[in-house]
Order: structure tokens, then C-alpha cells, then sequence
């Protein structure tokens, strides 16, 4: 019996330092601190600083250019089309922006030009463009969509950023992409993005938000591929045991997703390093 016991006393013991190990996220150094600290110094317009009543659609360049006239550091999506081009779009599909039901990555780039976005006179832009737009004024997010984890987005994206002079980080949900950066760039700041899982029931999406934290957060269990300098994930998800946990035991940065108003903001304020926010426009951009 006490033998029995000693066992599952071990076991247990194990299972948990395995469990940290696998949570851990990366070290946080001098370097990895000047390089975030843009970042927690101003507030990130999501896709831009997009206007749908003003016609100015996300991930548009019209959205960037506001973003960096009125101050706010950028959050942007990437992905690459049937020719290798990047782009910055967020959907894998077009339809709900440009209302054709086609994949990106099924189209060059050639052809994505003949749409645009949300009946506007917008067109799906290419990264450089979007790239001669911020121009190092502001601070950018960079998430890396893949189709598939040998897609390799992840290198295209780094020779595109060869030369840029402004601050930007990196993020994906897919922890292949940033475990490229991690072995490749790890002088670039890396995070991975986490959300909540939904189930549907008789055609209705629920949260299990409430529910099912361990499941949940399953996802924070491969930061030993990627060991991200931060976690960004949907602000509901604050208060979930795992990352109550990780901000027990680890340093790492914490960016907020996506804030819609400034009650909102205000209740994180004291939690969280990053704030990406859209719908409304932020009280203030002075340091916090």
C-alpha cells in the first residue's frame, strides 16, 4: 500500500512538471522587454482603424493610414496567395469581405485585384504596400495565417521584413509558424494567440467559456514548441486557471483581444501588457 502510494505520489509530482514544462512560456530578457515596450506604451487598432459607416474596411490601407494618423500601433493579418504573394487579409475566404466564395490561397494575386472590399473601392492589399503605409510610425502586430503547417509563411514573411526599420512583433495561432521564428529569429518578438473553443447545438454557437477550462486551454500546452515572449487571447479568457497559473509562477506579456469599449478597457487595465481594440475609439493613448 505505502509503495502504491509512493508511486502515485510520484507520478503526480511528474505529471505536473511536465504540465509546467509544457506552459512555460519563453524568458523574458532586457532585449525582449525594449522591444515590447512600443507595444504597451499605445493601444493596437485591430486590422487597422477600420470605420465600416465611414467605408473604411479592415485590413484596408485606408484603415492604416487612419491607425497611424491618429497614433495607434497596427494589429494586421498576413497570408499568401496561389502565387506566393502576401497579402493582408484576414478570412481564408473572401466571401465575407468581398462576397465570392473562394479561398485566398486558391487565387494569384493577379486575381484577388479584381475584388474589393466590403462595396467599397478597396482592394485586398499586398504587405509591402501596407509596410510603405506604417512606415516604422507606429508599433505592428503581425498574425501569421496558414492554410496548413507546411505552408511557409512564416520564412516569406521575415524576407519581407528584411530592411524595416519599425517596431513589430509576431503571432499566430498556429505554434508551427512561430517555432520557425523561435530557432530562425529569436531576436523577433514572438506570441501565440489563443482562444476559446465553441461547440454548436441545434445550430446555435455556445461558449465553454464557463465549462471547460482545462480543455479550453489545451492549446497553451505546446508553448514548449514555440515558447512565445507573450500570450494574446480573447480578454473573457483572463481569468481561466491556466493563466491565473501562469502569471503565478512566469513572467511573460499578456495582449488582450479584441477590447470593443472602454469599460471594457478600463476593468483590464491593471492585468493586461496589450490592448487590441476596434468598434470605438480609446479614451486615451498616453502611457498606462
Amino acid at each position: 500500500m505505502i509503495i502504491a502510494f509512493s508511486i502515485a505520489i510520484v507520478l503526480i509530482v511528474l505529471i505536473i512538471m511536465a504540465y509546467l514544462w509544457c506552459i512555460k512560456p519563453g524568458k523574458i530578457n532586457e532585449d525582449i522587454k525594449t522591444k515590447i515596450e512600443p507595444f504597451t506604451k499605445t493601444y493596437i487598432a485591430h486590422r487597422g482603424l477600420f470605420d465600416k459607416k465611414l467605408g473604411i474596411p479592415e485590413n484596408s490601407i485606408p484603415a492604416f493610414k487612419r491607425a497611424v494618423q491618429n497614433g495607434y500601433g497596427i494589429e494586421l493579418d498576413v497570408r499568401l496567395t496561389k502565387d506566393g504573394k502576401m497579402v493582408v487579409f484576414h478570412d481564408p475566404n473572401i466571401k465575407r469581405m468581398c462576397g465570392s466564395d473562394v479561398r485566398v490561397c486558391d487565387l494569384t494575386f493577379e486575381e484577388l485585384e479584381k475584388y474589393r472590399l466590403d462595396e467599397t473601392d478597396c482592394q485586398i492589399p499586398l504587405f509591402s504596400e501596407v509596410l510603405k503605409v506604417i512606415d516604422g510610425k507606429v508599433p505592428v502586430i503581425i498574425e501569421i495565417k496558414s492554410e496548413k503547417d507546411s505552408e511557409p509563411t512564416a520564412p516569406v514573411l521575415n524576407k519581407k521584413l528584411e530592411g524595416y526599420r519599425g517596431n513589430y512583433c509576431i503571432e499566430s495561432f498556429d505554434a508551427l509558424q512561430i517555432k520557425w521564428y523561435r530557432f530562425n529569429r529569436p531576436d523577433v518578438v514572438r506570441g501565440i494567440l489563443v482562444n476559446q473553443y465553441k461547440y454548436r447545438k441545434k445550430g446555435k454557437v455556445k461558449s465553454e467559456y464557463k465549462h471547460k477550462h482545462l480543455i479550453k486551454l489545451n492549446l497553451l500546452m505546446f508553448n514548449f514548441i514555440s515558447r512565445p515572449d507573450f500570450i494574446a487571447h480573447d480578454y473573457k479568457m483572463t481569468n481561466t486557471f491556466t493563466l491565473r497559473l501562469m502569471r503565478k509562477i512566469f513572467r511573460f506579456y499578456s495582449a488582450a483581444w479584441t477590447i470593443k469599449n472602454q469599460e471594457t478597457m478600463d476593468e483590464f487595465s491593471d492585468i493586461m501588457d496589450i490592448f487590441i481594440f476596434d468598434s470605438f475609439i480609446p479614451e486615451s493613448k498616453s502611457e498606462r
